[in-house]
């Protein structure tokens, strides 16, 4: 007898469980908030340099080279990243979000734009395959892209949107 109830409450506590778990859908709106308040906030000080870059980059990810004052390639295990600079972009650049709208067919799973104190930025999503999601982050002059697992975007959404904010503000 107790054993039946014991299986019964841990079958239980699994659908509490399930119940609990956030969706994909609820997991990116949560990273969409996380890369708003990025976008918002003050930009993070920088702590490493690539070429005549400075920028933030969490604790874990590395540069490697060759970048230069342009394109900086950065990554974390097996992950990586691109930078891109445009130093001819102002703050308030709609240049890189223009170069993502450009191919009418490329459906966007998400596509949201951020404006605050004369500043541009936007993120897209787009589905490349069953669990990998392109992610592009940009602000003025200041675009990261990659390619992540589903799982990783909401974390990686807002560590992107820091670093490039950080890179603007050097700027």
């Amino acid at each position: 007898m107790k054993r039946s109830a014991f299986i019964m409450g841990i079958t239980a506590s699994l659908f509490l469980l399930t119940g609990c778990m956030a969706t994909p859908e609820e997991r990116l709106n949560a990273g969409l908030t996380e890369t708003r308040d990025a976008f918002e906030e003050e930009a993070p000080e920088t702590n490493e340099t690539a070429g005549q870059i400075e920028l933030y980059l969490p604790g874990g990810y590395d540069i490697e080279e060759p970048s230069d004052d342009h394109n900086v390639i950065i990554t974390k295990g097996s992950d990586s990243y691109v930078l891109f600079i445009n130093p001819n972009e102002s703050a308030d650049s709609k240049f890189f979000y223009g170069l993502q709208k450009a191919n009418e067919e490329q459906q966007w799973i998400m596509d949201q734009t951020f404006e605050q104190n004369g500043r541009f930025g936007f993120t897209t999503l787009r589905e490349i395959a069953e669990d990998r999601i392109e992610i592009v982050v940009s602000t003025g002059g200041v675009k990261m892209t990659t390619i992540s697992e589903e799982s990783d975007v909401p974390g990686n959404m807002e560590w992107m949107m820091k670093t490039v904010r950080s890179v603007e503000a050097g700027n």
